[in-house]
């Protein structure tokens, strides 16, 4: 090869080599935009109540934060809003659905469309029941339910066995059409396992205003009961008055899951009716779920399917706890 071929060959491959840079630093910048870009995340509550309140903080205090704009719409229990709320996301082309779905079977529909769409799904909270879960959603940020329960069952089981002599007559608010609250009845259940316990009447109640009907009622059916159990903080909310309203503050005792300033003011309070809590942390709940949503949108890893938030215990021997929640809640 003579000077003049080796000369052209070098000029050559070093264009190529030029060439393949501006591709290969293109390619880059074009990700790099595409990381950066502001995202629309489409959030649904699944009822209007303090936990979705102070998990909307989480969620839009983690998107302020990470380029992402929110629109978050409630449900409040209606499978069919929230079908109509994801067609609307749908429609709009948003990047990420985040949702705690209405119902365990009920939702399934609405989800499977939202993958049809190709959009990501994240639940929060409450989803739809397995193998379903991860079929449809790619991460479930919730708390450890049955260490919910089994907290809470501790304590109603130590109550029991130190102030009743062993023996109890039980009433319950439940949450049982959501998996997550069968899970927090297990843990009960396994803690009051061997004790001379009888459930006198137990029904779904855990909308604070239905809930109160039905803990009158039952409170008037049962008037030997003491010991009731709540499996949200609507449940607690509504147990809690409806024994203050009949009189009954130091022969009923409230044990309960879930947290709000409510509930704490309640564990502060010098009546003495709701002693123990196991909380949620619902603003750890709307942050994390929003930060899967947006890895799931930029196409990054999100995790472990199943992702897990603290839960803090409150009791009324505690008030200093309480007070804390209400004053870092308001």
């Amino acid at each position: 090869m003579n000077a003049r071929s080796r000369l052209l060959r070098a000029i050559a491959s070093g264009m190529l080599r030029g060439l393949s840079g501006v591709v290969a630093l293109g390619a880059a910048t074009a990700a790099l935009a595409q990381a950066d870009k502001p995202l629309t995340i489409g959030v649904i509550e699944l009822f209007p109540n303090p936990h979705f309140a102070h998990a909307r903080k989480g969620i839009e205090d983690f998107a302020r934060k990470h380029n992402a704009n929110v629109i978050i719409q409630n449900a409040n229990l209606d499978a069919t809003k929230e079908a109509q709320f994801i067609q609307t996301f749908i429609t709009r082309k948003v990047d990420a659905i985040l949702v705690s779905a209405v119902s365990p079977t009920g939702s399934l529909a609405a989800l499977r469309f939202a993958k049809s769409a190709g959009i990501p799904v994240i639940c929060y909270t409450t989803c739809v029941n397995a193998p379903e879960d991860k079929e449809l959603a790619q991460a479930f940020v919730k708390s450890d339910n049955t260490i919910l329960g089994v907290t809470t069952g501790k304590q109603a089981a130590a109550y029991i066995r130190d102030e009743l002599g062993g023996k109890a007559k039980i009433l319950m608010l439940t949450c049982e059409s959501y998996d997550v609250c069968k899970e927090r009845r297990k843990g009960l259940n396994e803690q009051l396992a061997g004790l001379d316990v009888k459930i006198l009447a137990e029904q779904e109640g855990f909308v604070v205003d239905k809930a109160r009907l039905i803990a009158d009622s039952m409170l008037a059916a049962n008037p030997d009961a003491n010991v009731f159990i709540a499996e949200n903080e609507d449940g607690i909310i509504a147990a809690a008055q409806a024994i203050k309203a009949k009189g009954l503050a130091g022969k009923v005792a409230v044990f309960g899951i879930d947290i709000n300033t409510q509930v704490a003011k309640l564990i502060a309070s010098s009546d003495g009716i709701v002693h123990w809590t196991t909380g949620q942390d619902p603003r750890c709940l709307g942050a994390r779920g929003l930060e899967a949503a947006i890895n799931a949108a930029r196409k990054r890893p999100v995790g472990d399917f199943y992702q897990l938030c603290p839960s803090p215990t409150f009791s009324k021997g505690g008030a200093a706890a309480a007070l804390k929640y209400i004053a870092d809640n308001r």
